[in-house]
């Protein structure tokens, strides 16, 4: 049986291979594995005949928490039409926050901040919102407050990627009190279309995006937003 297991795990992890984060994926997919594993050895030689729902209900929750992780760590194809001076969303979520700074290192001038907020059920994979060449990645050691909090922007664990090109831009990763680390998938001096993998954060988190003042937003408060689909501004 736990052969068999096995084999299921790996075909689905196969299948599912082009549509989630695999690398980040797999310690936590291999935790719920053997936990599924665990309840099924221990269900077969523990249980009596009776009491064979328990095992039942342990395995329901092994796959829930599969599916739940599968979901999570989900990593789907996306291209959209990009006109010039066109400025993506970096990440899937909801617009919670818009204002300004007065100086941000890479921005001539103030600059506008836009603030996404990611639940559990968004894809958190980040991707670049325009096209240029990342001159700088600072990764920021920081606090784990929720990242529903506006002040986790600035006080929580982060990664901070400087673009350069026709469209100068920042972007925050931030984990939240569950996230604890973002990851980065880019390098220093790498050049980037719109809409290619920056990073990923695990869980509950935030992105934010600082822009030139003088670009024209696309997007309010509470606004739903998809990485590398949805046109946030334009230049």
């Amino acid at each position: 049986m736990t052969v068999f297991g096995g084999l299921l795990l790996a075909w689905i992890i196969s299948f599912l291979k082009p549509k989630i984060a695999l690398k980040e994926a797999l310690g936590a997919v291999l935790v719920v594995f053997a936990f599924g594993v665990l309840s099924l050895v221990l269900g077969v030689t523990l249980l009596k005949y009776r009491q064979q729902w328990i095992l039942c209900w342990l395995l329901g929750i092994a796959l829930l928490l599969m599916l739940t992780v599968l979901s999570f760590f989900r990593d789907p194809e996306r291209s959209a039409k990009v006109n010039e001076g066109d400025v993506f969303s970096p990440a899937d979520g909801v617009v919670d926050l818009i204002d300004e700074a007065a100086e941000i290192p890479g921005i001539p001038g103030k600059a506008k901040r836009i603030s996404i907020f990611l639940s559990l059920f968004n894809v958190h994979v980040q991707r670049a919102p325009v096209a240029g060449k990342i001159t700088k990645i600072e990764h920021v050691k920081g606090k784990v407050l929720p990242a529903f909090l506006g002040e986790s922007s600035e006080k929580n664990r982060h990664n901070v990627y400087y673009m350069e090109g026709e469209i100068p831009v920042v972007i925050k990763q931030i984990s939240g009190i569950i996230a604890q680390r973002p990851v980065s998938w880019v390098k220093s001096g790498q050049q980037l279309g719109i809409g290619e993998r920056l990073g990923l954060i695990k869980f509950g988190s935030r992105v934010d995006i600082y822009l030139p003042a003088k670009c024209e937003l696309l997007v309010d408060v509470d606004s739903k937003v998809k990485g590398g689909l949805t046109k946030i501004a334009k230049y």
